[in-house]
């Protein structure tokens, strides 16, 4: 099972044992998700896409899984989609859920149209080393009782 984008494998917490009754069932943590490593990336679309799918190869072999049933989420999906098209012959069943990807650049834009401001790429510039996901990253395992302490605030 393939999480989606700022998802983890908890993400499956509330289906796995259900799902894992009559088969094995594998949930794993993208490459740069969850509790997995930081690699870093090309900054082509195209290459970081083939990244993600042989890193799911690359876990698939170190399993030892011959076929699979993939099931993916959102981002997952996306990835799950290109793996099956680049290892159809390991791909048993393929459960897309809300699928979505990254449309590519509309043809005969505007050059000047497309041009991103001076201030917008220097507030890009200070911000990048921060992940938007880095707050829920550090509460490890206090992010259960932030999520019931939200969860009370909301409800009073």
């Amino acid at each position: 099972m393939i999480h989606g984008m700022g998802g983890g494998v908890g993400l499956w917490v509330q289906s796995i044992d259900s799902l894992a009754e009559k088969r094995p069932v594998y949930a794993f943590d993208l490459l740069g998700f969850g509790r997995s490593s930081r690699p870093k990336f090309s900054s082509s679309a195209k290459l970081a896409e083939m990244e993600f799918v042989e890193s799911i190869e690359e876990w698939r072999q170190e399993m030892k899984i011959e076929k699979m049933a993939l099931l993916g989420h959102s981002l997952g999906a996306y990835l799950a989609s290109a793996y099956s098209l680049k290892y159809p012959e390991k791909i048993e069943h393929l459960f897309l859920i809300d699928p979505w990807g990254f449309p590519g650049k509309p043809s005969g834009e505007n050059e000047r149209s497309r041009r991103i401001p001076t201030w917008v790429k220097a507030i890009g510039r200070i911000l990048s080393p921060f992940n938007p996901l880095a707050l829920v990253r550090a509460a490890g395992p206090w992010g259960e009782l932030l999520y019931i302490c939200r969860g009370l605030q909301t409800s009073l």
